[in-house]
C-alpha cells in the first residue's frame, strides 16, 4: 500500500518503538535464564550402606622390645677323672753355694726334686725413639667487604719482624736445638753440653726481659716465672674463654632469642686472631732400676729444664678508635712453670732385710756391649696468620673469621721394664732428663680509619689478650747417694768381664743385701746411656692490619662493630716421669750430678713493623680501585685484590669462614 511521506514516517516510528519494547522484554527473560545456570546444583542424598566387620584377632599394646626366654635345660652333676703317668727326669745339681739355697721367693720346686732350681731370665734390651712432630700453617688472608671501592696492601714485613723475635729467643734458649745422639760416644758430650748451658746465656737479660737461673738444690720444687711457689698455677684459670670447653648445661631448653634480626641489623663481627697452638709430651721411663748400682767408669746425671717466652704486642690503633678498646683490659700474659722433684721410693716395700743372713748365690743376666735407652722428642708448631682487611658496614649482620686456627702435637709414651737387686756396669753411666720449651709470638696489629669514618652504634676492639704458657715437670722416683766403688764390686766386674763366674764372697756379704736369699743381677759390659730429651717450640705470626671505611653513599652510620685481632694461646706442656728406687751408686771414676733450671722472658718493643701512627700508615697502604680494577680479567683470572698479587702475601684468600 502506498502511503504518503507523513504516514510512512509515523509507521516507521511505531515499528522502531515496537522493536525496542520487544528487545527489553527478551533481555529480562535472558537474565532470568542466566541466573538459573549459575545456581549451585542440588546434591542428592548419599547412599547409606551399613557394613558389619568382625575379626577373631585383637591388637595388644605397642611393645618395642622382644622378650625371649630360652627353653629350660637340665644340668647333670658329674666328674671326670684322669691319670697322667710321670717319671722324674734326673737333673745334675752342681756342687757349690747353690745347694744351700732355701726359701727364696725367686725359686720354684720341680716335682720329684729335693733341691730348688733357679729359673733363667732374659735381660732387658736397648730402646731408642726418635720422634719429630711438626705442624706448619700459612693463613695470610686478604679481604675487602662493603661498598667502599678501596683496597689495601700489607704494611711492613711481618716475616722479617718474626725472624727478629726468633733470633732474640735463641740467645735465651740454649737447649732448644741440641743435636741427636748419632753414636753412643756422643752421650758424654751431650750431657756436658746441657750442664754447661748456663755458660751460653748472656750475662744479663736484655732490655725488656728477665732471666732466672738456678742449679742444684735451688732448682728443686716449683718455680713460676723465676719465683718459688707452693703450688703450680692451673692453665684453665688463664686460658682465654674461647678455648675453654662450654659449661655443662643441665637445662635442655633452647636459649631464648634476643629479639635482634641480623638480616636487617647492620653489624660486623670480625675475628682475625684466636689461634691455638699446643705441644704436649708425656714420657714415663720405668725401664730398669736397682737399689745398688756399681759402675767401673764414670757416673753423670743431669736434670734440666729451660723455658723461654718471647713476644711483641705493639699495636698501632687510630685515635678515632680509642673509645672502642673495651676488651683490651686483659693484656698479653706469659708463664713459665717448672717442677723438679725427687720422690723417695724404698726398695723391697720399704724393708731391705726381713731377717738375718746374706744371699748364697747370684743370678746374672748379661749384656755384652752398651745398654741404650734414649727418647728424642721434638715438637714444632709454626703458624703465619697475617691478615689484611678493608671493611665498611653493610645492611645486614656479617661474621668474619680470618684466624681461629688450631695446631696440635701430642705424644704419650710409657716404657716398662725389669727391676734388679744389683746392676754392674763395666763402663760408664750417662743419665739425663732434659726439657726445652719456647714460645714466640708476633701480635703487632694495625687498626685505622679512613676519611670521615664514624659510627653511632656499639663498638669494641680487642688487640691483646694473648697467653704464652710453658709448663714442664721432671719427677724422679728414688733418691741417689754416691760412694766410691768397693773392691768386692770391682772384683765382680773383672770376673764377669772374663765370662760367667761365681759371686765374690765380699759382694754377697754386703750390708745392702742383708736378708736376701739370692741376688738378681744385670751385668753390662759397656756403657749405659739413659737419656730423655723433649724440645717444644711454638711460633706464631699474627700481625693483622685492618682499615675501616664508610659506605660510598654514607649509609649505615649506625652500625655495630666488634673487632678482635688478638686472643691467641701458645701452650707447651711436658712431663718426664723417671721411675726407680732409692739406690746407692758406687762409681770407680768421676761422679757428676746436677739439676738446672732456666726461665727467661723477653717483651720486644722494636720489631720495626710500624714506624708511624695508624692513620698515616693506613692512608699510605690503601688504594682506590676503579670499576675496571674491580672487574675480573677477560680470562677469568683473579681480581686485582687477590691474595696472590705482589706484596700481598699468601694466595690463601679467605681459607676460613665468611658468613
Amino acid at each position: 500500500m502506498h502511503m504518503d511521506s507523513t504516514t510512512e514516517i509515523i509507521a516507521h516510528f511505531i515499528g522502531v518503538f515496537s522493536q525496542t519494547v520487544e528487545d527489553v522484554r527478551l533481555r529480562l527473560d535472558y537474565a532470568e535464564f542466566t541466573a538459573q545456570q549459575e545456581a549451585s546444583p542440588e546434591n542428592p542424598e548419599l547412599l547409606n550402606v551399613k557394613i558389619n566387620i568382625s575379626s577373631p584377632y585383637t591388637l595388644g599394646q605397642f611393645a618395642p622390645k622382644v622378650s625371649y626366654s630360652p627353653p629350660p635345660f637340665d644340668m647333670v652333676a658329674t666328674s671326670v677323672g684322669t691319670s697322667v703317668p710321670y717319671q722324674p727326669i734326673p737333673v745334675q745339681i752342681p756342687r757349690g753355694d747353690m745347694t744351700k739355697v732355701f726359701g727364696s721367693t725367686r725359686h720354684h720346686d720341680a716335682p720329684g726334686m729335693s733341691e730348688r732350681v733357679i729359673p733363667e731370665y732374659v735381660p732387658i734390651g736397648s730402646l731408642a725413639l726418635y720422634l719429630r712432630q711438626e705442624a706448619q700453617l700459612v693463613d695470610n688472608d686478604v679481604l675487602t667487604i662493603g661498598n667502599h671501592g678501596l683496597g689495601m696492601h700489607m704494611v711492613g714485613d711481618p716475616v722479617a719482624a718474626l725472624a727478629r723475635l726468633m733470633d732474640a729467643s735463641s740467645q735465651l734458649q740454649p737447649l732448644a736445638d741440641l743435636d741427636g745422639l748419632h753414636s753412643p760416644g756422643d752421650a758424654s758430650d751431650f750431657l756436658l753440653h746441657a750442664a754447661d748451658a748456663v755458660d751460653m746465656l748472656p750475662d744479663a737479660a736484655p732490655a725488656g726481659g728477665s732471666l732466672f737461673v738456678a742449679q742444684g738444690e735451688a732448682s728443686a720444687g716449683i718455680h713460676v716465672n723465676g719465683e718459688s711457689a707452693e703450688e703450680a698455677p692451673v692453665l684453665d684459670a688463664y686460658l682465654p674463654a674461647k678455648f675453654l670447653p662450654p659449661p655443662e648445661d643441665t637445662d635442655d631448653e633452647a636459649p631464648a632469642p634476643n629479639g635482634i634480626d641480623y638480616s636487617l641489623t647492620s653489624k660486623i663481627d670480625m675475628e682475625a686472631g684466636g689461634n691455638f697452638l699446643l705441644n704436649e709430651a708425656v714420657l714415663i721411663n720405668n725401664w730398669y732400676g736397682a737399689p745398688v748400682v756399681a759402675a767401673v767408669g764414670d757416673y753423670a746425671h743431669v736434670n734440666a729444664i729451660s723455658q723461654t717466652n718471647v713476644w711483641s704486642d705493639c699495636d698501632a690503633v687510630s685515635s678515632a678508635l680509642g673509645g672502642w678498646q673495651t676488651l683490651t683490659n686483659t693484656p698479653t700474659q706469659a708463664f713459665n712453670v717448672a717442677t723438679i722433684e725427687t720422690i723417695a721410693n724404698p726398695a723391697y716395700g720399704g724393708q731391705t732385710a726381713d731377717g738375718s743372713g746374706f744371699p748364697s748365690y747370684w743370678q746374672v743376666a748379661r749384656i755384652d756391649g752398651d745398654l741404650i735407652l734414649a727418647n728424642w722428642i721434638k715438637q714444632i708448631s709454626f703458624v703465619q696468620d697475617n691478615d689484611v682487611t678493608v671493611m665498611s658496614a653493610c645492611g645486614g649482620g656479617t661474621t668474619i673469621t680470618l684466624g681461629d686456627n688450631t695446631t696440635l702435637n701430642i705424644t704419650s709414651l710409657a716404657e716398662l721394664g725389669i727391676y734388679y737387686d744389683l746392676i754392674i756396669v763395666g763402663g760408664s753411666i750417662y743419665h739425663g732428663n732434659i726439657i726445652s720449651q719456647t714460645n714466640i709470638l708476633l701480635d703487632d696489629d694495625l687498626v685505622g680509619t679512613l676519611g670521615d669514618f664514624q659510627t653511632s652504634g656499639q663498638a669494641s676492639l680487642s688487640t691483646g689478650g694473648n697467653l704464652l704458657w710453658n709448663q714442664a715437670s721432671i719427677t724422679q722416683y728414688g733418691t741417689m747417694s754416691f760412694e766410691q766403688l768397693p773392691s768386692s764390686f770391682q772384683e765382680a766386674a773383672d770376673k764377669l768381664a772374663a765370662g760367667p763366674t761365681d759371686a765374690p764372697a765380699g759382694l754377697l756379704n754386703h750390708q745392702a743385701f742383708s736378708g736376701l736369699a739370692g741376688l738378681k743381677v744385670l751385668y753390662i759390659s759397656g756403657d749405659v746411656i739413659d737419656l730423655h730429651y723433649i724440645s717444644q717450640t711454638n711460633i706464631l705470626g699474627d700481625a693483622d692490619q685492618v682499615a675501616l671505611a664508610m659506605d660510598k653513599a654514607g649509609a649505615y652510620a649506625d652500625a655495630d662493630w666488634t673487632i678482635s685481632t688478638g686472643t691467641n694461646a701458645l701452650v707447651n706442656y711436658a712431663h718426664i716421669v723417671d721411675g726407680g728406687v732409692d739406690s746407692t751408686v758406687y762409681a770407680g771414676g768421676n761422679v757428676y750430678s746436677d739439676e738446672l733450671l732456666i726461665q727467661a722472658e723477653l717483651i720486644s718493643n722494636d720489631t720495626g713493623l710500624y714506624t708511624q701512627d695508624a692513620n698515616a700508615l693506613v692512608n699510605e697502604a690503601v688504594v682506590f680501585l676503579s670499576d675496571d680494577m674491580l672487574a675480573p680479567d677477560a680470562d677469568d683470572g683473579p681480581p686485582i685484590h687477590d691474595g696472590a698479587a705482589h706484596g700481598i702475601g699468601s694466595a690463601d684468600v679467605m681459607q676460613t669462614m665468611l658468613s
